[in-house]
């Protein structure tokens, strides 16, 4: 399980709903009974999720160190919006010096859902719903930036990353815990999101954790790059069902919930999964990878 470094949560644990809300024109904000009986798309305030206020965001980020981060890597003029027009579905970007795509560096979609449990094995939450913060859709880019030896691109990238795609999962998983949700969800839409986030996230499906490994185990001897791309273009093959390995989006999650905790933690999915690798065989054509690379991918 990913532990948050305890600097942030000293920071969280600081930082007062009245800060998270304050509004720059009148310094009002949600009171407690407000935050839990009015829904999120009807309070009219532009807060993200319902709780927080643009200047919130901006001093939390700050209190973080990521604007200062930000501001080390040259991006001095940044710039915030926030989008609360969807009543379910928030929108927060950063820009630096112009509102453009040119200028995007931080764009992050969330909303909450109702997740059940449905486990292939005896738990107390089987047929339970826990409410949860989604990831709809996560770009950190640096557009003063360009791809290299040392910064490969990556299916789905415009530009190099930010460096910064931890922290940004840490300060979700503490927005999460304020808002008092089960846990953090995200659909990786590429394998290589979804290699990534599988050192702090877990799929529900004992057989799709099962899948992710067994492909992470099969090509672990391939950079990271040449694997991403090889799912992309269909030269994985599943040598079981003796066909090219079709990426499928599914849900991960980090638990929050304790008994969610103890699902992930348990030898039941444990020994099922370890159980359903067996199952699996991938391999890499690297000379058609090869091949398509000398055509050029893009």
């Amino acid at each position: 399980m990913l532990k948050v470094p305890k600097r942030y949560w000293q920071i969280a644990k600081r930082l007062t709903t009245a800060q998270l809300q304050k509004e720059s024109a009148n310094n009002q904000y949600i009171n407690e009974l407000e935050l839990f009986n009015v829904d999120i798309g009807k309070r009219g305030h532009g807060f993200l999720l319902g709780y927080y206020s643009k200047e919130g965001i901006k001093l939390a980020l700050e209190k973080y160190g990521i604007i200062e981060y930000l501001h080390s890597i040259g991006f001095k003029n940044l710039m915030f919006e926030v989008d609360t027009s969807d009543a379910y579905v928030h929108k927060l970007s950063i820009f630096d010096k112009i509102k453009d795509g040119q200028h995007l560096l931080v764009e992050l979609v969330l909303k909450k859902k109702f997740v059940t449990i449905s486990m292939p094995f005896k738990t107390p939450l089987n047929g339970k719903k826990l409410e949860l913060l989604a990831i709809e859709w996560m770009c950190l880019q640096n557009p003063a930036t360009s791809f290299n030896e040392q910064k490969k691109q990556l299916p789905g990238q415009k530009y190099p990353g930010l460096g910064m795609a931890s922290k940004a999962v840490e300060l979700l998983i503490i927005m999460a815990w304020r808002l008092k949700l089960g846990g953090l969800a995200n659909t990786p839409d590429h394998f290589h999101n979804a290699y990534l986030y599988s050192k702090i996230f877990f799929y529900q499906d004992p057989k799709d954790q099962a899948k992710l490994q067994a492909l992470a185990r099969d090509t672990e001897h391939y950079p990271l790059h040449v694997v991403a791309w090889a799912m992309e273009w269909g030269l994985v093959q599943d040598k079981i069902q003796n066909e090219p390995v079709l990426w499928q989006s599914t849900e991960q999650i980090v638990p929050l919930d304790n008994q969610l905790k103890n699902i992930f933690n348990s030898n039941d999915y444990r020994r099922l999964v370890k159980k359903y690798m067996k199952q699996y065989k991938f391999e890499l054509d690297y000379q058609a990878f090869k091949n398509k690379m000398r055509s050029g991918y893009q």
